[in-house]
């Protein structure tokens, strides 16, 4: 009987309790591949969404601080090596529950197509969207997640800032050229200052959450924005421009902590595999007793028995380690970087071949862990003493 059929007929002497031994490891393994997926979700958004010609200019105290006056923008169109300037004012209606909530802005609908250019926003759409004042544009992932299509009238309501409602005629979609392109909802900033008229306490005519600054060259990103802030240090409000990449990433590190929380759980959730797959080879020493003196006596080294009680683990590690990783691998890139109803915004997440080589190792520590200690010991097990635990 060779090793591989010794080994075979172990794990199948209780079924059961290797099939949910696996089915915990494949498990824990799977959750432990998406946690690990969530870093290179920040750099693979950063990577798919930012423009390194892009500049965001807003308040130098941060954007929930204040707004920035309209005036900016034709004071920063002037300075050399601009060639696009538009604003954007922050909105924040809702569509449905909170927890369905999307960006929306009032943007210059004049301005907006020559900084949004790698948006590839049909310019028929953009030129009409220039006479129609309640008009609004809809990234393609935000239509999808509601059903919407173009012509359709859409309520945004409740707006925290605001406290106002308004409603919209969809006449375009945007692409989904990347992250943030596929799930913003753009309207005209005229039509937001006409419905404000009437709220003139809320003082918000005239002013805009933050500049889009599109800048000629890539040697003349650092000019600009020392310009732009230098011509606003001592202004009233004063201004920090950062590359649309920094602005980006600032944002997401807001979310760190939570990563980090998440993983944890993740590691720890393995943890508890080890766990388990120690009490299973621990259990299967156990009943096994009998037959480990058995070999012993009939010549069978210690390195022989170790190998092959330690394998049955690994095996069981290593199934459940294939398991894990590759449908989570097959999962996580089933979406290709969009919305679906079915995986949500995990679907915005590529996992890496090497997440998933990660898993497959980890997988397989887990069986080292497990049953190392439960077979080193049948390994040293005395011959008399185990004959006499069956007597």
């Amino acid at each position: 009987m060779s090793m591989w059929t010794l080994i075979r007929r172990n794990l199948g002497r209780n079924r059961l309790r290797t099939i949910l031994t696996t089915l915990a490891i494949a498990s824990s393994i799977f959750l432990v591949c998406a946690v690990m997926t969530l870093p290179s979700v920040r750099d693979a958004i950063l990577a798919r969404s930012a423009n390194g010609l892009r500049l965001i200019v807003h308040h130098k105290y941060g954007i929930s601080f204040g707004n920035l006056p309209l005036a900016y923008a034709q004071q920063v169109r002037a300075i050399p090596h601009v060639v696009g300037v538009t604003h954007l004012t922050w909105f924040g209606g809702l569509y449905g529950e909170p927890k369905d909530f999307f960006p929306n802005y009032a943007v210059d609908t004049e301005t907006i197509g020559e900084v949004l250019s790698d948006y590839k926003i049909d310019p028929a759409v953009l030129e009409e969207w220039k006479h129609r004042r309640d008009g609004a544009l809809v990234g393609a992932r935000t239509m999808r997640k509601f059903g919407w299509k173009i012509g359709d009238e859409v309520t945004l309501r409740d707006s925290p800032w605001f406290g106002i409602s308004l409603t919209f005629k969809l006449i375009g979609e945007i692409p989904e050229a990347n992250a943030v392109a596929a799930t913003v909802f753009f309207f005209s900033r005229q039509y937001f200052d006409e419905a404000l008229r009437p709220y003139d306490a809320l003082g918000s005519t005239g002013w805009m959450s933050m500049l889009m600054v599109m800048v000629d060259q890539p040697e003349h990103v650092n000019t600009v924005i020392n310009a732009i802030d230098n011509k606003f240090r001592n202004a009233t409000v004063p201004t920090v421009t950062e590359t649309q990449s920094a602005f980006l990433a600032t944002y997401l590190n807001s979310f760190a902590s939570i990563v980090r929380i998440v993983m944890l759980v993740g590691f720890l959730v393995v943890a508890a595999s080890v766990l388990i797959a120690a009490n299973t080879a621990a259990m299967s020493v156990r009943e096994r007793i009998g037959e480990v003196a058995v070999l012993k006596t009939i010549g069978f080294q210690r390195r022989t028995i170790f190998t092959v009680l330690l394998s049955e683990a690994l095996v069981m590690a290593g199934l459940g380690g294939a398991l894990g990783a590759g449908p989570a691998y097959l999962i996580l890139n089933a979406g290709k970087s969009s919305w679906s109803p079915f995986l949500g915004p995990l679907g915005m997440f590529i996992m890496p071949v090497s997440v998933m080589i990660q898993g497959l190792f980890l997988a397989l520590l887990v069986g080292i862990l497990a049953g190392v200690i439960p077979s080193r010991g049948a390994a040293r097990l005395n011959v008399a003493t185990a004959l006499r635990q069956l007597v």
